[in-house]
């Protein structure tokens, strides 16, 4: 299959995957006129027999796919379906990013905030699944996507999606056999036998965060006489969380839980406790106005962070939400993205596909696969027309027509500098970002190159500072083009407050603009320096340190909530971080003191 083209339109390109009667490649769009051509999921079923119950078997996945994928951000796409040559295909959205296969490998013990998080992000868009009266028949972590650059978990390999009942193929001799899908040991005894159930789902779920506590593979695991799961001597869980879990994994169907919303509701309510305060001796920021963003179950509401303290003002409500800028948040309903002002009225009402944070007065939004502006009352300035596009900055923003080439246009929606380019990036510190013949470079607000097109990779300009690649590895160009820092680092990230993180064998430190490395890479994981301090992770924990290297909160969070600006994530944002405790969401000050 590798080089064959699929009605004339799909090139086949490599092989993702294969098993029972279907195959998966990748592939390139070539009707797309873009160099590199974009990428897709081709998925092409091989039946053993093609009767007219196959054929309407096969429409009916297609259609229910292609509803889900259009309804849910966390749910591939679905962009064409065909037969052809009596075989089937399925044309999907490729998700770039690993599969948590690569996260629970065997013998790693993940922490039981990490599974918390697994559970609950799983769950969501599996409720939303379920809500539409379908089985998914084969969760398993080599089918939960972590994209890039991050995001919400993704759920994919939908191939096995079934409508709730029995599902009949005709065989040739007119006996009938239902379909079994689904991979073993996450699959429960009733979907073995070819009769699934919404709580087949939760069984799988359920295998999928034992796996991630213990480090065993639930083909490994032992089961009692009745069939039950044996799982806790293996690993150290609270009462709350091993009560959830192991009423996932009943042997018994009707003894697990209904759909994934129950779930969802069992697990917020089993671990939902008042956390006390982290106490350490340095003195409080001053007190400020807040408003930010909180998840509770699984939905969205915001705190307002006033005299040291964090005060409810906005109910969870959102099924998603952003946190504020110039005065409104995104936050989506029933599939679709609004705003909200600070006092939680919708101002703009949710009515878009996607939508991103207003800069400069205008908010990039999406209808029907296309990219426009609106302005603060939720009015269209510049038509949804774009294939691409970026957030205005410094006057001006970039955007695609039709996949061919980037430009920019202005406020007013004119094309000021003409599109001539690969790509383009948004403006920062006046230079932008821009790639042309296969190389990067970057130009003035006039459309002039201030540098030409050199480097085989680089990124925006932050504190005067541009990453580039060299042959291998990176440094670093000022804003003349100039080689200030050479390229020795196996990953590095943009300059944020004169720091700069660095990747050396795995480990994580900082440099500053000199290029000296003033923090030792120590860290098993880190971000970005913002209002004086920077999330590191050492020993499965993470802190935050100043400057000088010298903890500040000490390690003690399974997770911590970083917003992402261009290259940059930041953790503190208005005197507050957002940490993960026990699996739950709560906001710490810059001493550590738990304020909501």
């Amino acid at each position: 299959m590798i080089g064959k083209v699929i009605r004339q339109h799909y090139k086949i390109i490599e092989q993702l995957g294969q098993g029972g009667f279907c195959e998966t490649f990748l592939a390139e769009d070539l009707d797309i006129p873009a160099e590199p051509k974009p990428k897709c999921v081709v998925k092409r079923l091989r039946p053993q027999v093609i009767q007219p119950e196959v054929l309407r078997l096969f429409e009916t996945e297609a259609k229910i796919m292609y509803n889900l994928g259009q309804s849910h951000n966390q749910i591939p796409k679905l962009f064409a379906y065909f037969e052809e040559n009596g075989e089937f295909f399925l044309i999907q959205e490729f998700i770039e990013g690993q599969d948590l296969g690569k996260e629970l490998t065997p013998g790693k013990q993940l922490s039981e905030g990490y599974t918390i998080k697994l559970l609950r992000d799983v769950l969501e868009v599996l409720a939303f699944v379920h809500k539409n009266n379908v089985i998914h028949r084969d969760i398993k972590p080599q089918n939960i996507m972590r994209p890039k650059p991050g995001g919400q978990l993704i759920l994919i390999d939908f191939g096995a999606v079934k409508q709730v009942g029995t599902v009949l193929l005709n065989k040739p001799q007119g006996t009938s056999l239902t379909v079994s899908i689904g991979t073993p040991g996450y699959m429960p005894n009733e979907q073995a036998v070819g009769k699934p159930k919404l709580q087949s789902d939760i069984y799988a779920v359920g295998m999928t965060a034992i796996q991630a506590l213990t480090g065993i593979p639930p083909y490994s695991l032992s089961e009692d006489n009745d069939g039950e799961v044996l799982w806790q001597d293996n690993v150290k869980v609270s009462n709350e969380l091993a009560s959830v879990i192991t009423k996932m994994v009943r042997y018994d169907w009707r003894q697990r839980y209904a759909d994934a919303s129950d779930v969802l509701q069992a697990l917020n309510t089993a671990l939902y406790r008042p956390q006390p305060l982290i106490n350490v001796a340095l003195p409080s920021i001053p007190s400020a106005l807040v408003l930010k963003k909180i998840k509770i179950g699984h939905k969205y509401g915001y705190i307002q962070y006033i005299n040291n303290g964090g005060e409810l003002v906005i109910l969870p409500q959102f099924d998603y939400a952003e946190n504020f800028s110039e005065g409104l948040a995104v936050i989506k309903q029933r599939g679709k993205y609004g705003y909200i002002n600070t006092n939680g009225e919708i101002i703009v009402t949710p009515q878009f596909d996607t939508a991103k944070n207003f800069t400069e007065g205008l908010a990039l939004v999406q209808q029907k696969g296309k990219w426009g502006y609106i302005n603060t009352n939720g009015e269209i300035i510049i038509p949804c027309q774009y294939s691409n596009a970026g957030s205005f900055s410094e006057g001006l923003a970039p955007v695609q027509k039709s996949y061919k080439k980037y430009g920019y246009i202005n406020t007013n929606g004119k094309e000021i500098i003409s599109a001539n380019f690969d790509y383009a990036a948004s403006f920062t510190e006046k230079l932008g970002l821009v790639k042309q013949k296969g190389k990067w470079g970057y130009i003035s607000i006039d459309g002039v190159f201030v540098i030409s097109p050199q480097f085989n990779d680089s990124y925006s300009f932050f504190d005067g500072m541009a990453l580039f690649k060299g042959r291998d590895q990176w440094g670093y160009i000022n804003n003349s083009g100039k080689q200030v820092i050479p390229a020795l680092f196996d990953d590095t990230w943009g300059f944020s407050e004169g720091m700069a993180l660095i990747q050396q064998k795995n480990k994580y430190g900082y440099i500053n603009l000199k290029g000296k490395q003033v923090i030792p890479s120590l860290f098993d994981n880190a971000g970005h320096f913002n209002e004086g301090l920077a999330p590191v992770k050492l020993n499965g924990k993470w802190g935050y340190i100043d400057i000088n290297s010298k903890f500040v909160i000490p390690p003690q969070f399974d997770f911590i909530e970083q917003y992402v600006d261009e290259l940059m994530s930041r953790a503190f944002s208005n005197g507050l971080a957002q940490v993960d405790i026990d699996g739950q969401e709560h906001y710490i000050d810059k001493i550590g003191k738990v304020v909501y």
